[in-house]
């Protein structure tokens, strides 16, 4: 049982190792330092955590990092043949900040679906965000993808003024679903999307309908949520998010997942 007392509803594949962005609100920098695995195949513990999802029954699984890029590493067309074979029905989602997503779109393809970090498509918000120039290509992203695309926007005090245009510009593109995270840690509360009710909860985040574009604000600190977690040296937990300031540095379990 994980800690909302059920099993775990999904899982977790964190990968880590160097970035090709510079994201000075990275949550990982506040996390354990954990060993490379981007040249690794098979990851650290690969066999008993399916083992585990196999007998827990969770299906949904995230490909995603701690400090890193999925798409950085270099056995990922392996590694999903290896998950399909050893957990029979499970469901892949890929959680990538989508610079490698156009060179790579075999893959991102080759999942069930995909979740795009975007910070912003102002270039000079987006640089101070990511420490690196370009703005996600999100319309030519979707032109090519074949699976479902959800956009997950980190929420700061860099982009927080222009979260009205860019929930206009993604419901213009067509996207269906769209998450703004509240920073980790952040102490100021902005009133994300005031004025406008809920239509459900998820995890204890609400869930707002805008004009067929599903909009979910998501506090990591206060989701209640359960999941099983590989990390890069073969570790397995059974938290969401166990990181709370001197926690987040020394407690080996605390997961940075979205």
């Amino acid at each position: 049982m994980g800690l909302t007392g059920h099993p775990p509803a999904f899982a977790n594949i964190l990968f880590s190792g160097p970035c090709n962005q510079r994201c000075p609100d990275c949550i990982g920098r506040r996390l354990p330092r954990r060993p490379a695995n981007l040249d690794r195949f098979p990851v650290a513990g690969l066999e008993r955590f399916c083992a585990r999802l196999v007998r827990g029954g969770a299906r949904q699984l995230t490909l995603t990092g701690t400090d890193t890029d999925p798409l950085l590493y270099r056995h990922l067309d392996r590694l999903v043949d290896e998950l399909r074979r050893r957990v029979p029905g499970v469901r892949l989602n890929l959680h990538t900040n989508g610079r490698l997503a156009l060179a790579r779109i075999a893959l991102v393809n080759r999942c069930d679906r995909a979740c795009l970090s975007l910070s912003s498509f102002v270039p000079a918000t987006s640089e101070r965000m990511t420490g690196r120039r370009g703005v996600l290509p999100l319309e030519r992203i979707l032109e090519v993808s074949r699976v479902p695309i959800k956009v997950s926007v980190l929420v700061t005090g860099r982009n927080v003024a222009e979260v009205p245009a860019i929930i206009a510009r993604c419901r213009a593109l067509g996207l269906r679903r769209l998450v703004l995270r509240r920073c980790f840690g952040e102490g100021r509360r902005w009133p994300l999307l005031a004025g406008h009710s809920p239509v459900r909860r998820f995890a204890g985040n609400p869930v707002y309908d805008l004009d067929g574009l599903e909009v979910t604000v998501w506090d990591f600190e206060r989701s209640a949520l359960s999941c099983l977690n590989l990390f890069s040296d073969g570790t397995i937990t059974e938290q969401y998010l166990l990181a709370r300031g001197r926690e987040a540095r020394d407690d080996p379990r605390a997961a940075a997942v979205g």
